[in-house]
């Protein structure tokens, strides 16, 4: 157990405490800043998949939550059908 510990195949137990801990260098996409990001970087990757007719926007949530909070959260919006952005017609 120890040669496998060293090896590096079991992550630290401190690693493992707390639910939050793989969540703490997550971005944050609830933020309107941090959605508009995701949606640019959505957009110019199926820009460059060849998929010119790719929309992405952000929207803010109405629904509030006791447990969130007062603070504005936003979501990405896309013009995707079955998974795929439409085709570009000429």
């Amino acid at each position: 157990m120890q040669q496998r510990e060293e090896a590096g195949d079991n992550p630290p137990k401190s690693s493992m405490r707390g639910a939050s801990a793989p969540y703490a260098n997550a971005p944050d996409h609830l933020s309107k800043k941090g959605a508009i990001a995701l949606a640019r970087r959505l957009e110019r990757y199926w820009h460059e998949q060849g998929y010119p007719a790719a929309r992405f926007w952000t929207e803010p949530i109405d629904e509030r939550f006791a447990k969130i909070g007062s603070y504005e959260l936003y979501r990405v919006a896309c013009n995707l059908i079955n998974g795929l952005p439409p085709r570009y017609r000429d």
